[in-house]
């Protein structure tokens, strides 16, 4: 089902998600944290911590949400991106992760 329609929405409804637990991991995600050595402890950090959050256009949506991309704080500090797609289904409101970046 639909995810947010605007950034503000989104940035509540993703860390409200992330924070109770209501997030898959994609194997893109495993595999792009292993390439530029991130954890998922570092995704719900950047998160928690989004003072940014914008919607983006990712290559495929899984869940029939919409996606963005959150810039915040990973535990070591540094300012990095989160991709993510927001989604509703019979459990509520739900996040993917999709992908993580450096700045």
């Amino acid at each position: 089902m639909p995810g947010p329609a605007t950034s503000v929405e989104a940035l509540a409804w993703i860390q409200e998600a992330v924070s109770t637990g209501r997030y898959l991991v994609d194997p893109h995600f495993r595999k792009r944290c292993a390439q530029r050595k991130f954890t998922v402890f570092d995704a719900k950090r950047i998160i928690g911590t989004a003072s940014v959050c914008e919607p983006y256009e990712a290559d495929r949506v899984l869940a029939g949400g919409t996606s963005w991309r959150l810039t915040g704080t990973a535990t070591d500090g540094s300012v990095a991106k989160v991709g993510v797609e927001a989604f509703r289904d019979h459990l509520g409101k739900r996040v993917i992760l999709i992908t993580i970046m450096d700045s």
